[in-house]
């Protein structure tokens, strides 16, 4: 037995366990009002914390203590102030910065609610279905996804793809497939008056939300389709997905059904977690939360409904191979626009 290495995943243990603690922290501070107001304020001692935000004196000076100790927050011993720095209130704070994690404080607690049958499915096999991570998680997702959508999608992700914002200046037809709480097919809407937008997504609970949102929108339009369902006529010019192919039960017959739905001069822009198909390309933090989340959600509800279970580390490679398999002639890696977690591909019919 090698002490060392004892010692060493001791360590790494308490990590583990101390930033599940700290998001279950930042979460109450996220529901709480505390980290709002700490973005708005930046600096206070507890006391002024608590009075400011109109929060109870002991639970804000523990919250603060625990988040001074993971560092979210930095605490002067001299004042007893804690200071939130503009830099991580950027992910805490306001859902008008695109770097907004506030989404995740609503999905990893509710996922984590799934334990159990995560672990009867992985002993028994089958899934947990997307139904039982409860509405919240639906909010989750649109908080999540929403901050980058609103402040990248018409401006820096759709020109990425060549003529692309001119074609959509001149009216054609888009199809937001997997389209949620609509927000990404408002945003074109919006930006595009002369498009044709419709929105598809399974959730009857999503698609009553993006029809609450779009009342006054001329332009756009949202149906209760499955990807695998969506009408192929009379075809659509741009089609986009937003982390949906590796959630189906189906992904290729989903990438099959998005190719007959497009017409022969039209683009295809999907979104996906950027991870490799090689799991030794993928050993670090973010390999660790992709995979962490793919098995407590994305793959366990795609099995749920005995589906293929494709996880959200399916990776690029596996990506380009079944694209080709369903018959799209080209597939381009957006290199302009992929980030660290996510990446972009351009794939024609």
């Amino acid at each position: 037995m090698d002490r060392a290495k004892v010692e060493a995943f001791l360590q790494k243990f308490v990590g583990f366990a101390s930033g599940a603690t700290t998001i279950g922290l930042l979460a109450v501070a996220d529901r709480s009002g505390l980290s709002a107001y700490l973005g708005e304020h930046g600096s206070g001692t507890a006391e002024d914390v608590a009075q400011g935000a109109r929060l109870d004196p002991r639970y804000t000076r523990e919250i603060l203590s625990g988040l001074a100790a993971a560092e979210v927050v930095e605490y002067d011993a001299d004042t007893g102030v804690f200071t939130l720095p503009p830099e991580h209130a950027l992910f805490l704070s306001s859902d008008v910065s695109p770097y907004f994690m506030g989404g995740w404080l609503d999905m990893l607690p509710l996922v984590m609610s799934q334990i159990e049958g995560v672990a009867t499915a992985t002993v028994h096999g089958g899934g947990v279905g997307f139904e039982e991570f409860g509405p919240s998680f639906i909010k989750g997702i649109d908080r999540g996804n929403g901050p980058s959508q609103r402040v990248f999608l018409t401006k820096k992700w759709l020109p990425a793809v060549n003529s692309l914002t001119d074609r959509l200046e001149e009216g054609i037809r888009v199809a937001d497939v997997g389209c949620g709480s609509g927000t990404a097919a408002i945003l074109i809407a919006q930006a595009f008056p002369n498009a044709e937008v419709t929105g598809f997504d399974i959730s009857d609970d999503s698609i009553a939300i993006a029809r609450s949102r779009s009342e006054d929108i001329a332009n756009v339009e949202f149906q209760g389709y499955s990807v695998e369902d969506i009408p192929t006529e009379p075809g659509f010019d741009l089609i986009t997905t937003f982390d949906v192919i590796h959630d189906l039960a189906d992904p290729m017959a989903g990438l099959k059904r998005i190719r007959e739905a497009l017409r022969p001069d039209g683009v295809y822009l999907m979104m996906e977690p950027n991870a490799s198909s090689y799991l030794e390309n993928n050993l670090d933090d973010r390999g660790a939360l992709i995979y962490g989340i793919s098995a407590l959600h994305c793959m366990t509800q795609s099995l749920a409904r005995d589906g293929a279970g494709l996880g959200a580390a399916w990776g690029s490679e596996i990506a380009e191979q079944m694209a080709g398999e369903a018959g799209f002639s080209t597939f381009e890696k957006l290199d302009a626009i992929t980030n660290s977690f996510s990446a972009f591909y351009a794939l024609r019919a």
